[in-house]
């Protein structure tokens, strides 16, 4: 039995391995963009509904409808 064959015992046939920079941009930055992404989705999110729940309330004759 060969070294090759006892490593990929389900048959899988892998193919070349990534270069750095393809790992480090699919394993790193990628992540790390999308959580950075979300972050602040959520943290804007949060800022629109304080603000809307800190306005004065909407009086005709003093406010102009928005």
């Amino acid at each position: 039995m060969s070294i090759q064959l006892a490593l990929n015992e389900d048959g899988a046939m892998p193919g070349e391995p990534l270069a750095f920079l393809e790992g480090f941009l699919w394993f790193f930055v990628t992540p790390v963009s999308i959580t950075l992404f979300i972050w602040v989705a959520v943290v804007a999110l949060e800022n629109v509904k304080k603000s809307k729940t800190n306005r004065a309330p909407s009086d005709v004759i003093t406010r102009i409808g928005e």
